[in-house]
């Protein structure tokens, strides 16, 4: 069986580390897997996918996307008269695009991975010739509709969907009746379980530099809020006495503001940025707790991660992800969004109590089996076979 997965670029982030566990998946399960790239200027992580998989860059320019035209309706007050010339002349421009882009590929299953309106739109207006449609959808659907209603005209086309979270689900459709039909299942995202080789001198430099520290694995974005981070490692400071070094994994465009509001606060010295990294396993295996503090995320891959280390979670009840995964505290520690002084309590809480902290490592591991590859792939054998 051949199988397309398609990306909206494969940069650095949660989607794509997620797309390269799917494809491993997808692998073992004997399909053979071809990658399109629809941002090639966008490609740092392409090495990391498997060598035996086909990398296709295909660039998809924004303007040929009709359905982003929506913002306009929603971003001023003239859009909505404005909306319909510029969806139809889009749409004219991309099937022409379409036209001299080349030979279109068979494939039995193409799958829009990013579930970003240039995946999906890849996907349903036939960039690639397939049997069967599939989209992933990293989070609940009605998080998807209400930042764009524009995107059930394209799972209509599509027909088959994977989510993270059923949370509001059928308050979702009931207010869309048009997308009921849609085959619609839940699925996480698969971890392996067997550990990565780890270098050992740098974990031991990271012992000896930084001791028991605080870590976030992530982009630097405005969805991302770093300085809840840096702010609650204020307060554990003034409030509680507790000083842990702060250790950020990751690039991205707030990355220098976020290094100036450190500066701001006066700890310089204390919060240390390693920028992107492919070696976060070293960064997991060596910190005492690891943060997460996004106000909305799908799945977050970086609590799992930091579960299969063995590392108990502090993270922000960004919904719907965070709570799937944490499951009202059973799994690892909530704190309000944006709220830098219930996340430093809640370290501080961690740091005090080493029962606490041990209970929370053990509850992580066993909450990572029901994300393991073998999990997954019964469900994922099971969707395959109940595409519409």
């Amino acid at each position: 069986m051949r199988v397309a997965l398609v990306f909206d670029g494969l940069g650095f982030g949660g989607i794509e580390r997620v797309g390269i566990h799917y494809v491993r998946l997808f692998q073992k399960m004997g399909y053979e897997i071809d990658i399109y790239n629809l941002k090639p200027d966008c490609r740092e992580l392409e090495k990391e996918f498997p060598k035996d998989c086909r990398i296709i860059r295909r660039r998809m320019p924004d303007l040929i996307i009709p359905d982003r035209y929506m913002l306009a309706v929603k971003r001023w007050r003239w859009g909505k008269y404005l909306y319909p010339l510029l969806y139809a002349g889009s749409s004219a421009l991309m099937y022409l695009y379409r036209l001299f882009a080349g030979k279109r590929e068979r494939y039995d299953i193409a799958v829009a991975f990013a579930g970003h309106f240039r995946d999906l739109t890849f996907v349903a207006n036939h960039f690639i010739l397939s049997d069967k449609k599939l989209c992933w959808l990293h989070g609940a659907l009605m998080e998807y509709l209400a930042s764009s209603c524009t995107y059930g005209d394209l799972y209509r086309k599509i027909k088959n969907l994977c989510v993270l979270s059923v949370d509001r689900q059928e308050s979702a459709l009931f207010a869309n009746q048009y997308l009921y039909g849609l085959n619609i299942r839940q699925l996480y995202n698969p971890i392996p379980t067997e550990p990565e080789t780890l270098d050992e001198a740098l974990r031991q430099e990271l012992k000896e530099k930084y001791g028991d520290y605080l870590l976030m694995v992530g982009r630097f974005e405005t969805d991302k809020d770093q300085k809840t981070v840096i702010a609650a490692r204020k307060i554990l400071q003034e409030r509680y006495q507790k000083t842990p070094k702060l250790i950020f994994v990751g690039g991205g465009s707030t990355l220098e503001d976020c290094r100036a509001y450190a500066k701001e606060l006066g700890l310089e010295e204390e919060v240390i940025f390693m920028g992107a990294r492919y070696d976060v396993a070293n960064f997991y295996t060596t910190a005492y707790i690891s943060l997460h503090s996004s106000p909305a995320e799908g799945l977050p891959t970086v609590l799992l991660e930091a579960m299969k280390y063995g590392v108990p979670v502090v993270a922000t009840d960004s919904p719907p992800g965070v709570t799937e995964i944490l499951k009202n505290d059973r799994y690892g520690l909530r704190c309000g969004v944006a709220d830098a002084e219930d996340m430093a309590e809640k370290i501080n809480l961690l740091l005090e109590d080493e029962k606490k902290r041990e209970y929370y490592i053990a509850q992580g591991r066993k909450r990572l089996s029901d994300f393991s590859y073998g999990t997954i792939e019964k469900k994922l054998r099971e969707i395959i076979e109940g595409l519409l």
